[in-house]
């Protein structure tokens, strides 16, 4: 069945989602074209969670044979999500909150994702497709005209309806930039102001809190900011080099010129490798608890796979709804256009489920990107099983005046526990600007 809205009196009263779904109860409702049919939602909340809760799960087709593709992890860190918004190509639904009149237009599909008739492709080619050499016997005319038809079929959207216009970017001075606005970013942030140095906290989501934001279970206050804190939500850190870091910011650039950067950048999560594992119905544990945090259901038999805090999260909320397999791994998802069951094995057995929404709460690799690029030395961690900056007790690496916390040099830890170690990294970032 379709995914679907969840209302508070579905919940047991006395439950956090509950409490949750109630503090954030709609206050407009708005309606958006997509692919010409509209669709209900709510203002502000992510385009890919609105379209999901209309029961929506394909939303765009891949580059090349063009299989069925539809948002994973609702974090901008996988592509299935990418639509055409109001003559824009390229656009993460999952990143871009809800507003009146918008028109979203599937990408690479004729005539939409949901039904392209150029899933023919796949059909036709089930090996493989060398669209460089595949008529060049027949020579090189008739060649140049397939490759062309060739590009046509695929490709990530077309040019932009209109001229984009860059506005002049934004100049900054700090002594601090703190990127990442979780319970150890911002524990690291009011650190740094309380000492006495400028700082700005920039997170790409709406407000604080990280992944607490994300956590049904979790309907307690987000941690706040001192007041000598400059914060900035709804920013994104795009790059890094030297001692200048650049953020996207309601549609300008932002050139930020800090003394310090400290990366609070956390942890990013996948779904693992298996076949089939990007068929539109499987998802992370946490983008199945982002939605549900929104109101919105990933579909109507959910299969939880793993027992990572968001799975144990969403078997807490929505308890008898969910089939819950911790200790199995996936083998194979099954389904064509849309997930209809998984093989899974623990141990010596295996056996098949039924399912409308395979979610997975696998291992998590440390979102090191953004320190690597600023000249922190990135190791291969055998406990984390991923890429992590190395850094001292305080969360200093080998690069002066850049410094990681949090999740993103230790994994998964309570939150107290990671705004401890923010509180750490503030301290020691204060002791060397005191020095220099």
């Amino acid at each position: 069945m379709a995914p679907r809205r969840i209302l508070p009196a579905d919940l047991p009263p006395d439950s956090a989602l509950a409490r949750r779904l109630v503090a954030h109860r709609p206050t407009a409702r708005v309606t958006v074209d997509h692919d010409g049919s509209p669709v209900d939602a709510v203002a502000g909340e992510p385009l890919a969670v609105a379209l999901l809760g209309a029961g929506t799960l394909t939303l765009a087709r891949s580059v090349k044979y063009h299989r069925p593709r539809g948002a994973m992890c609702l974090r901008g860190d996988c592509d299935g999500c990418l639509v055409r918004l109001d003559g824009v190509p390229n656009v993460m639904a999952c990143q871009t909150p809800v507003r009146a009149g918008m028109v979203v237009q599937s990408q690479n599909a004729f005539p939409t994702a949901g039904l392209d008739v150029l899933r023919v492709t796949d059909w036709f080619f089930p090996k493989h497709l060398d669209h460089h050499h595949l008529l060049v016997q027949f020579g090189g005319a008739l060649n140049r005209t397939m490759q062309v038809f060739a590009r046509r079929m695929a490709g990530l959207g077309t040019l932009p309806d209109a001229v984009a216009a860059f506005p002049r970017a934004e100049l900054v001075a700090v002594d601090a930039l703190v990127v990442g606005a979780g319970s150890s970013g911002v524990a690291c942030a009011n650190a740094i102001a309380r000492g006495g140095a400028s700082v700005l906290l920039v997170d790409e989501r709406e407000g604080p809190g990280g992944t607490r934001r994300d956590d049904p279970t979790d309907d307690a206050a987000y941690p706040g900011c001192d007041p000598a804190v400059t914060a900035r939500y709804g920013a994104g850190a795009v790059a890094t080099y030297e001692d200048e870091t650049l953020l996207l910011h309601d549609g300008r650039g932002v050139s930020v010129r800090a003394r310090a950067r400290v990366f609070a950048t956390g942890c990013r999560e996948s779904v693992g490798t298996f076949p089939q594992n990007d068929v539109p119905g499987v998802f992370t544990a946490r983008a199945c608890a982002l939605a549900l945090c929104h109101g919105v259901l990933c579909g109507e038999r959910v299969v939880v796979v793993g027992d990572g805090p968001f799975a144990r999260a969403l078997v807490a909320a929505l308890g008898a709804r969910v089939t819950h397999a911790p200790g199995a791994a996936v083998v194979e998802a099954l389904g064509g256009r849309a997930v209809r069951g998984a093989t899974l094995r623990e141990g010596a057995r295996t056996w098949k489920v039924k399912c409308d929404a395979l979610v997975i709460d696998g291992e998590d690799s440390a979102a090191y990107e953004l320190a690597g690029q600023a000249g922190a030395r990135v190791l291969w961690s055998d406990g984390r099983r991923c890429f992590v900056p190395e850094s001292d007790a305080d969360g200093a690496t080998n690069y002066t005046g850049v410094y990681v916390t949090g999740s993103l040099r230790w994994g998964r830890r309570a939150p107290d526990a990671r705004a401890r170690d923010g509180a750490l990294t503030g301290a020691r970032v204060l002791r060397d600007l005191e020095g220099r």
